[in-house]
């Protein structure tokens, strides 16, 4: 009976440890920004999630319509829901601001990222975990929390 103890306390901590190896590897890193003027591809693992491609059914998120905001108090209102929702902002340009959310236990560091579409009107998204497989469908609920907020602005 000692024994078996003794194994799955090594197991237990062999798993703590390694959690905290994968938040300390995700420290490092940055989003992956505009490939061709749009934002990345979301790879194969389930830990990441897009509006920018719709035919990804497993990462597509719907865009955000940004035809009633007026342009010039747009970025400051992204800016405020990234803040709102516990997000950092990485880089700020014209068309595209990049921010990043820090998980509380562990420490994992995820990329946000925001692609301004001023021709279709649209604000297209992505949420990517820097490291593992699965994030458990925190992405999702990050782009939810931010679309709640974006909209409940009054920069309209």
């Amino acid at each position: 009976m000692k024994i078996l103890l003794i194994i799955i306390f090594i197991t237990v901590l062999g798993a703590f440890s390694y959690f905290f190896f994968l938040g300390y590897k995700s420290q490092t890193g940055y989003a992956r920004g505009l490939v061709d003027s749009k934002l990345s591809r979301c790879p194969a693992s389930p830990n990441c999630i897009s509006s920018e491609y719709p035919e990804d059914k497993l990462h597509f998120t719907e865009p955000l319509d940004i035809s009633d905001y007026k342009f010039e108090k747009l970025s400051q209102a992204i800016i405020d829901a990234i803040n709102n929702t516990g997000g950092k902002p990485a880089s700020i340009e014209k068309n595209y601001i990049s921010a990043t959310y820090t998980s509380n236990i562990f420490r994992y560091v995820d990329d946000f990222e925001i692609r301004i579409d001023s021709n279709s009107n649209l604000l297209h998204i992505r949420s990517a975990s820097r490291v593992g497989h699965s994030d458990l469908g925190a992405n999702l609920k990050r782009i939810q929390q931010f679309k709640n907020q974006f909209k409940s602005s009054k920069l309209l």
